[in-house]
């Protein structure tokens, strides 16, 4: 049986990476994607809350003979999606599920419509996703095997994770729950404890290594440090290393946002959810009741009901009521939670339909079919259409020339670039600023330029004072200045003029 699990998990490996490879983009992105594929080049620290285990393991992506930059560090989200969906598998089938019904859930994670979106771009879900599995298959390997090691590697990438994707974290309530139901014995916690003490280590080592590297295209100098006083800091409440990690980690710019969403509207996105996950929900609840069940080979997996249970309800919660535009990219951990549920539930049902009495032997195997069809059929039509135009699921009209056309857009940011002064200074928007970063920094070596975002705070649309003696300081030192749009606000003090570029040059009058 280890050796069928281990051929269908290769096999699952090798099919889904294929699927991501078919609908990868092939290059430069865009917000965030673009920073991704910026500092996993220039080794530099993300915006909250850093990633910098994650940037190191990208970087290993960039030596890669294959693509552009760009093209490597999406890759590394479509492996990692690869690796999620693989050990979705593995970990059913230690739940006890056959091999079929574990395939079921793990295929439907794969094609599930954000996950797949996540797996072509230059993003940290995909990531955070594949830690948060090798986790919950750690934690689940020591329950079978009783070996402390596996909870010592539990908690190891458990504190690694911190540099992965906070949200991996919100898996400790359930783990230490599951613990608690799960042993008394001293040995088990220590190695539990070890693990994170270590994994933490290593994920503040990264921050510092990364930190002493201030890569001008890592997040402090792209946005901070020019606008510091838009939170009530001054540059000597921003020099050492542990006020880094604590802006990072506690960024005032979220203040507010955790828990924020008023119940109305959390309830709302809750109904969108369930209104489209419907069948999976109600397999993944057969899934959770049947691990209550007693079986004869392996008796209740009580335990382990709870486990799924407490991870779904901590991810979801938090994904309801995190106040941010693009909140549904935090369902992905409760997304992957579901899966499992969902491969369950299609072997409880399959198992009680083989229950009843005087059925037919190969009603069961009919109704399993029946399943996969329900499963998959909503889907099929934008399978086929997905693995035709080489396009991810999901895609707004605006993000389809990054596919399409990469070139073209690349080319759009190249003639930009080209009319700047290897030490200009552009303000732009935060989309713009990490694309031109790429184009000179990574593609260019035309390290000497900077590019900040104009207005880092949401809701501010004045320039800080901080950016203002910033500018100042700059253009006496013989610095070129540029907006991107014309900046109003600098009107009465300096003289504004259209550039050749586009750009709005600032100068002194």
């Amino acid at each position: 049986m280890k050796r069928l699990d281990s051929a269908l998990a290769l096999t699952l490996f090798i099919a889904a990476l294929a699927l991501y490879l078919r609908t990868l983009a092939p290059g430069l992105l865009y917000g965030d994607s673009a920073e991704f594929q910026t500092i996993a080049y220039a080794l530099g620290l993300g915006h909250p809350t850093g990633y910098p285990v994650y940037v190191l393991l990208a970087k290993l992506f960039t030596f890669l003979p294959v693509g552009d930059v760009a093209y490597r560090v999406n890759l590394f989200s479509a492996c990692c999606a690869a690796l999620t969906v693989t050990f979705v598998f593995l970990i059913t089938r230690r739940l006890g599920a056959t091999p079929t019904p574990a395939l079921f859930g793990a295929l439907i994670l794969a094609v599930e419509p954000l996950f797949w979106k996540q797996a072509a771009i230059a993003e940290v879900y995909t990531s955070g996703a594949a830690f948060l599995t090798l986790v919950f298959y750690a934690v689940l390997q020591w329950r079978e095997t009783k070996s402390p090691r596996w909870l010592f590697l539990a908690g190891f990438l458990g504190g690694l994770s911190l540099g992965i994707h906070t949200t991996v974290l919100l898996s400790g309530l359930a783990i230490l729950v599951y613990l608690a139901f799960s042993t008394r014995q001293r040995g088990d916690w220590l190695h539990a404890a070890l693990g994170v003490i270590i994994g933490l280590t290593v994920y503040l080592s990264s921050f510092i290594f990364l930190d002493s590297l201030n890569s001008s295209a890592g997040y402090f100098n792209t946005v901070v440090r020019p606008s510091l006083s838009v939170w009530g800091l001054t540059p000597a409440d921003f020099d050492s290393t542990f006020e880094h990690l604590s802006f990072l980690l506690f960024p005032p710019q979220f203040k507010g946002q955790f828990f924020a969403v008023p119940p109305a509207e959390s309830l709302e996105r809750l109904a969108a959810f369930l209104g489209e996950a419907w069948l999976g929900l109600l397999l993944g609840l057969s899934g959770l009741i049947s691990l209550f069940t007693p079986r004869q080979e392996a008796g209740s997996r009580w335990r382990e009901a709870i486990l799924l249970f407490v991870a779904l309800i901590t991810f979801f919660v938090f994904a309801l009521t995190y106040n941010v535009y693009d909140y549904y990219v935090f369902y992905i951990p409760g997304i992957f939670v579901l899966a499992l549920l969902v491969g369950l539930g299609m072997q409880a049902i399959v198992e009680a339909v083989g229950q009843i009495p005087r059925l037919p032997r190969q009603v069961p195997a009919v109704v399993g079919i029946l399943l996969l069809v329900a499963g998959f059929a909503p889907q099929v039509g934008q399978i086929s259409s997905t693995w035709s135009s080489r396009l991810p699921p999901m895609l707004e009209d605006w993000e389809k020339p990054f596919y399409e056309s990469p070139a073209e857009v690349r080319g759009e940011t190249e003639r930009l670039a080209e009319k700047l002064e290897d030490n200009a200074i552009v303000f732009t928007d935060w989309d713009q600023a990490y694309r031109l970063y790429y184009v000179t920094h990574v593609l260019q070596g035309r390290t000497g330029l900077d590019f900040h975002e104009t207005f880092p705070q949401e809701g501010v649309s004045q320039l800080a004072e901080s950016a203002l003696g910033y500018i100042e300081a700059s253009l006496s030192g013989g610095r070129p200045i540029y907006f991107s749009e014309r900046p109003s606000q600098l009107a009465s003090k300096f003289k504004i003029t259209r550039a050749g570029s586009g750009l709005f040059r600032i100068e002194k009058k």
